[in-house]
């Protein structure tokens, strides 16, 4: 794998400091500030401000600048709305007889492993990892490209559900569920698992933030 350029580890740093709550929904965010702390220069932060952009997760304004995007139960609803029409598409596109199934079970390994703790992502990462491995058999590569965008912008949100006590069984679980669908072929019951899995997220963070679309 090729070392992440600069950008790209500002892109990770920055995005890890608004998954943990160390920036703030709606607080300004300074290039000087987050250039100094991370020890770069202010083209690799500059660059990761704008695909923080983007995925929405940074709003720029031209006479204030980047702020954090205030986040509620409404977006969050459209998100997972996305979320599960285009990943329900790539799950019924792939052809479960040629998934590595060991390979994915020891993904799920790691993400049993790893600690969901606020200080680090490696829960997050190694969950991540588990999902998009089994979205990559899928052909339909441009809806893939968007939903790896709508991930990105609901990593907020993930944040939030792993906090609870739990989750983190809940996550297992659930993956436990997905897994069997592989092994089994069935791609209605993955569909189904995967559906239920991710508003399992959807519908803790809409109580704690309240409010929210109905399904």
């Amino acid at each position: 794998m090729k070392e992440p350029t600069g950008a790209q580890r500002c892109l990770q740093q920055i995005r890890q400091m608004i998954v943990s709550g160390e920036l703030l929904p709606g607080q300004k965010v300074h290039q000087s500030e987050l250039a100094e702390r991370l020890n770069v220069s202010r083209i690799p932060v500059r660059e990761a401000l704008s695909t923080l952009q983007a995925e929405g997760v940074l709003e720029h304004k031209s006479n204030t600048g980047y702020t954090v995007t205030r986040f509620s139960s409404e977006d969050l609803s459209e998100l997972y709305l996305m979320r599960r029409l285009l990943e329900t598409e790539i799950l019924a596109s792939i052809d479960l007889g040629g998934v590595d199934v060991a390979e994915l079970e020891r993904i799920q390994e790691q993400v049993d492993q790893a600690e969901p703790s606020e200080e680090g992502p490696e829960f997050q990462e190694a969950n991540r990892q588990f999902h998009f491995r089994l979205f990559s058999y899928s052909p339909l590569k441009r809806v893939l490209q968007e939903v790896d965008r709508l991930w990105y912008m609901s990593d907020f949100y993930r944040a939030l559900y792993i906090r609870e006590p739990s989750s983190r069984r809940k996550v297992s679980e659930d993956h436990g569920r997905i897994l069997q669908a592989v092994r089994d072929q069935d791609s209605a019951e993955l569909i189904r698992a995967s559906d239920e899995h991710r508003s399992a997220t959807e519908d803790l963070v809409v109580r704690r933030l309240g409010g929210g679309r109905p399904r």
